[in-house]
């Protein structure tokens, strides 16, 4: 009688096969979820900014646009998205390269943020010179 061998082998090989095959695809899927994690907060993180920037363009296109300035500081209300901004307005001294004295100018500079009760996040700010020729010197 002739003996065949069988692979005894086999059922075992078997299972570790699916023992490697689920501990690659777990570490394939923890990758991918860190990743998709980390891809969300960027994304939140531009939302917020691009937010904050259009507040802030808008509180110094505000301030900016007064018909007289003196020289003070401006504080806006929270926005709807939880953004508070500020601004300050102050006289300044420019002189030309022919030494002359520019009057009536006047920088402005506009701050926002996103405030969480303690700290101020995601701060910005921005700044522009204005002529105003109707302005107390």
């Amino acid at each position: 009688m002739k003996h065949t061998r069988t692979a005894s082998y086999a059922p075992g090989f078997a299972l570790l096969e699916i023992i490697l095959a689920l501990a690659l695809f777990s570490l394939v899927a923890v990758g991918m979820t860190q990743a998709i994690d980390a891809i969300a907060r960027t994304s939140n993180d531009s939302r917020m900014e691009a937010q904050v920037l259009r507040v802030l363009e808008s509180v110094l296109a505000e301030v900016a646009h007064q018909p007289e300035f003196k020289a003070t500081s401006i504080t806006f209300n929270p926005t709807a998205d939880g953004i508070d901004a500020s601004a300050t307005i102050e006289k300044v001294k420019l002189i030309t390269k022919d030494k002359v004295e520019l009057d009536h100018m006047f920088r402005i500079r506009a701050e926002a943020w996103i405030s969480d009760g303690r700290s101020r996040r995601m701060k910005r700010s921005m700044e522009t010179y204005v002529y105003s020729p109707h302005s107390p010197i």
